[in-house]
């Protein structure tokens, strides 16, 4: 239904949409694009791909704009990726190059360089505990009622968690209690783990042991709630930037919609199902709130096994081409910043 003349024409009004927001007419296509082809012939074609759904006119005497429809023709069939230049792709390897950086402080860095060498949000899934199984936890005294837990994972993951006790412990009964929840819990996913915690707790030895009991609260505070991943959000107020949201009540709505955690979870999990870089534009996007913007982010691996998710959030009218290879880039080489971690 659409033929190489239509594909022209909705190359060139996205590719000159994404550079000036402008709805664009016929005789700048003619002009600009050096089409071998009248303005008439050209407002033909465009009358057409309007009533395929490919553009739209916001107005009688505008131009055409390009529909979700048309995005996504584009991106699957007519988009060109960007290479990016060297001295980008160093400064990508610089940040997320081998490091003994915990998992958390690195995600924070990468989500900072993506939206510095975007116009846009990034974002960046953590890993969940849920999916890790355990190889140490660690305590820390703070204070008389508080303690520092320390979660170590089998892919690297660090997790910190301040949790308040009722008889305060010493260092050392704190190192006993480690020693002694490590070795319980080694090798176990996090619902194993509640679960041996349950039914240790319920042994009559636990009842009659002080500190075997101790250990055993402390560690099911340092598990109670840590089932959904965290997602860190970088550059939101770049938003504002793009001339689309320029209405302060859009605004208001976005910034809602980055604080809700948990949904941009479900959004950027479903990123973790298959390979290689995801584009959602608009409609697509199961998040109400965001409809109005696309998003491009590709999974992150530790020897393999994919761990979380990196990208960036923008306006429909994204330079699609140079964000994919900016993504995907980024998340290859925190894929091999993790694994060389992992050696």
């Amino acid at each position: 239904m659409i033929n190489a003349r239509h594909q022209d024409v909705l190359r060139a009004i996205v590719q000159d949409y994404i550079r000036t927001a402008e709805p664009v007419g016929s005789r700048t296509l003619s002009r600009k694009y050096g089409f071998s082809l009248s303005p008439a012939t050209i407002r033909t074609i465009m009358a057409e791909l309007e009533e395929l759904g490919y553009v739209a006119q916001p107005h009688t005497s505008a131009g055409r704009v390009p529909t979700d429809k048309g995005y996504r023709l584009y991106v699957d069939s007519l988009m060109d990726p960007t290479p990016l230049s060297p001295a980008e792709v160093e400064q990508i390897e610089h940040h997320v190059g081998p490091t003994t950086t915990e998992v958390e402080d690195l995600l924070k860095e990468t989500g900072k360089l993506l939206s510095a060498l975007s116009p846009y949000v990034a974002v960046a899934l953590a890993p969940r505990l849920t999916d890790n199984r355990f190889q140490r936890v660690e305590f820390v005294a703070l204070a008389r009622d508080r303690v520092l837990v320390i979660l170590l994972t089998d892919t690297g993951l660090v997790h910190h968690k301040t949790v308040m006790v009722e008889e305060s412990l010493t260092q050392e009964d704190l190192d006993r209690i480690g020693r002694y929840l490590s070795d319980l819990l080694r090798g176990h996913t996090l619902k194993e783990v509640r679960d041996l915690l349950v039914s240790q707790m319920a042994e009559e030895k636990a009842l009659y042991d002080r500190l075997l009991a101790q250990a055993l609260r402390l560690g099911a505070q340092a598990l109670a709630d840590e089932t959904e991943a965290d997602v860190y959000v970088a550059g939101a107020a770049r938003i504002a930037d793009q001339p689309e949201f320029a209405d302060i009540h859009k605004m208001k709505s976005l910034y809602a919609a980055f604080e809700d955690k948990s949904k941009l979870v479900m959004l950027l999990t479903e990123c973790m199902r298959n390979e290689g870089c995801h584009i959602f534009i608009g409609s697509e996007i199961s998040m109400q709130a965001i409809q109005e913007l696309s998003v491009v982010a590709s999974p992150y691996r530790r020897c393999g096994q994919i761990l979380g998710v990196v990208g960036v959030m923008g306006p429909t009218r994204m330079d699609y081409g140079r964000t994919l290879t900016l993504v995907e880039t980024t998340a290859n080489l925190l894929s091999r910043c993790l694994t060389e971690q992992a050696a």
